[in-house]
């Protein structure tokens, strides 16, 4: 397994990083999420805005994407290897996991409250059949789930919470699932708790594959990308 990262920057720094980051990314959310036209925009808007303060974060700490992984592509086969596991770890796993959690937990497993069902119900209602909508949210899934949650979550808070866990025995094993309760709760409010499990879980997998692969953010970004394509291409052939 690759060594540790740096543990150069000051306590204080990386306090700041993660307070920063994550109030931006919780508060937007939530004051967005108040205005029901917004339930939609409230997710993305609070992710690339959260983006923006780490990388205004990682500028004052004289860091960059590039340190975090961001332009680590190595050889073409071995980012085509860990792009295909990826992407086979999201699709079948994530299908496994879903039947799994849904048959343990039944109707308790996502919200019921009006708002949460409209907005499950109603989310991608006029993507099936409708290009121009279909086109724009696979713009979304790149953007959004293939550059700026791997950018925010498997490369800057994987690697603040490892700085904050650094001088424990299992610090990394730390901020793998740090990151990943993150990850999962933040799609709980929409998905409920098979949601939170399912994308908890694969955040830690993508958090392992990110620290097996030598830290390429690529092969994740690419298969995040490919897999929410997927989906949404399953959604617009359905009206047809």
């Amino acid at each position: 397994m690759p060594e540790p990262v740096s543990n150069r920057l000051q306590s204080s720094s990386i306090f700041w990083d993660l307070f920063l980051t994550l109030l931006t990314l919780y508060s937007l959310k939530y004051s967005l999420l108040q205005f029901e036209k917004l339930w939609t925009f409230a997710g993305p808007i609070s992710l690339l805005t959260a983006l923006l303060v780490a990388t205004w974060r990682l500028k004052a700490n004289n860091e960059s994407w590039i340190t975090l992984g961001m332009f680590n592509v190595g050889k073409k086969s071995t980012l085509l290897m860990w792009t295909v596991i990826a992407l086979a770890i999201t699709l079948v796993g994530g299908t496994l996991l879903s039947s799994l959690v849904s048959s343990l937990l039944g109707d308790s497993a996502v919200f019921t409250d009006p708002a949460s069902a409209e907005f499950m119900q109603n989310r991608f209602a006029n993507v099936p059949g409708n290009l121009s909508v279909y086109f724009y949210w696979l713009v979304v899934s790149w953007v959004i789930g293939g550059f700026t949650e791997e950018l925010l979550f498997r490369g800057f808070l994987l690697n603040r919470f490892e700085k904050v866990f650094s001088k424990t025995v299992y610090g990394l094993i730390f901020a793998i699932l740090c990151q990943a309760l993150i990850f999962g709760q933040l799609h709980m409010y929409y998905q409920g708790i098979e949601g939170f499990v399912v994308t908890g879980i694969l955040a830690i997998v993508s958090g392992l594959i990110f620290i097996y692969s030598k830290r390429r953010l690529w092969p994740l970004i690419i298969s995040h990308g490919l897999a929410n394509s997927i989906g949404m291409t399953m959604i617009f052939l359905s009206g047809g």
